[in-house]
């Protein structure tokens, strides 16, 4: 009997549905045609293959397209497309300065 191999590097490897994108990057248009390409590019923080999502913003928006894994933007709590974050609103570096001085 032939045994499945079953590789450890391609099981970390990110497969989504839909990005986590704040209101923003989606844009004014409800009805947004988006592309799907599986393991399209690696994150720009931890370097692991994920799938890449693109469109088109709004009614005259440029093309929008995710940065970072979707695993990343979720620890972090920011947009994959703007990296900003997505209860604020802010840069991360902002947010991050903020809450700092706040708690302390």
């Amino acid at each position: 009997m032939a045994s499945i191999k079953k590789d450890d590097n391609k099981a970390q490897w990110e497969d989504t549905e839909f990005p986590l994108v704040c209101e923003t990057c989606l844009g004014d248009n409800p009805y947004i045609r988006m592309t799907k390409e599986p393991h399209g590019k690696a994150c720009k923080i931890c370097e692991t293959p994920f799938t890449v999502f693109a469109w088109q913003a709004g009614t005259r928006g440029r093309l929008k397209r995710v940065e970072i894994c979707r695993n990343c933007a979720r620890t972090k709590n920011v947009c994959q497309v703007c990296i900003y974050d997505l209860q604020y609103g802010l840069p991360v570096q902002v947010r991050d300065r903020i809450l700092a001085e706040e708690g302390g």
